[in-house]
């Protein structure tokens, strides 16, 4: 697919995460967030750790809706590094925009597609921001929504019902050759931007790519804030159970940035916060095997319990 590029250099004061605009910060003081961002301290927080055996199940959770997501955007988006990851910051005109939909998102309620961004760390066991069954990932996307009854994503994070997060998981295997073709359209533009500040646009960029073939029917799912500061608790989480596997040259390839002060941008992740009494949902879909081993059983069963002589329907005699 062409790709036009665009390069800029952006001068002015380092922000946070465009997905944010929540000031400055950095990754080696996060206890100290708090003392500049009240809410980093709630008890509303997020990344927290997701554990199956202590998730509530759900098997009637609607699934995801995703409009426009195979769509290629008509206007080139921006991607840049903005000190902290790096950001892509997508079109939102009525019609050049992606939604998100159904899920545990609220009936009737549509998520505008913001921005993306990606979590990582120094070494592959460790990068990804939700941990997983006491598993951490090699990296983590963000996909950002905004609810659209509400104007900016400013005036969506005052609000509980205000933003949607899709959150996919990379595991890096050292064992495979072959890269994951989806992350390319991303990866292919990090070397014009691997220092702080520095831009450029992609053409023809398609969000749908990026989850490749991952199952999107299965996820968890909890009311939580964003990672950055300023913490705002108005996020629905939905991070997907299973992870895309990608090459060990495509996580090297984000480690190659540059943060603001010119250091390795890497181990870009919150620390864990409490989950305290939060309900977790586990989106599951009921397994064809299973659903056929119990129809036999059933079928068996009744065959024992019918009288002498009688026959039962559909049970292949």
């Amino acid at each position: 697919m062409y790709r036009k590029l665009h390069i800029f250099l952006v001068f002015g004061i380092v922000v946070a995460d465009t997905a944010v605009n929540g000031g400055e910060f950095d990754y080696e003081h996060q206890s100290k967030w708090y003392d500049d961002f009240r809410q980093c301290s709630y008890n509303r927080q997020s990344p927290i750790e997701l554990n199956s055996n202590e998730a509530v199940i759900s098997y009637n959770l609607p699934s995801l809706k995703f409009i426009h997501y195979d769509v290629p955007y008509q206007k080139a988006v921006r991607s840049e590094n903005n000190g902290h990851t790096a950001n892509i910051q997508l079109p939102t005109a009525r019609l050049d925009s992606a939604y998100i939909i159904g899920g545990p998102l609220q009936n009737g309620t549509t998520y505008i597609m913001e921005s993306l961004h990606f979590h990582w760390g120094s070494i592959d066991t460790h990068g990804s921001e939700h941990v997983l069954d006491s598993e951490r990932y090699s990296m983590e996307m963000h996909l950002l929504h905004r609810n659209t009854k509400y104007a900016t994503v400013e005036e969506a994070r005052e609000h509980e019902d205000g933003l949607a997060v899709l959150a996919v998981l990379y595991a890096v295997n050292a064992n495979i050759t072959e890269d994951f073709v989806g992350l390319n359209e991303v990866i292919n533009v990090l070397e014009s931007i691997s220092e702080f500040n520095r831009s450029t646009e992609i053409d023809n960029f398609q969000l749908s790519v990026l989850l490749g073939d991952m199952d999107v029917d299965e996820f968890y799912t909890y009311a939580g804030s964003l990672t950055t500061p300023p913490c705002s608790q108005a996020v629905t989480w939905v991070v997907f159970s299973h992870p895309i596997t990608i090459t060990p040259s495509q996580m090297e390839r984000f480690r190659r940035l540059s943060d603001g002060h010119g250091a390795a941008l890497e181990n870009n992740y919150r620390a864990l916060q409490a989950k305290g009494n939060r309900s977790v949902v586990l989106r599951q879909k009921r397994k064809v095997l299973e659903s056929s081993v119990q129809s036999s059983l059933y079928w068996k069963l009744l065959s024992k319990l019918k009288p002498q002589g009688e026959t039962v329907a559909n049970d292949g005699k």
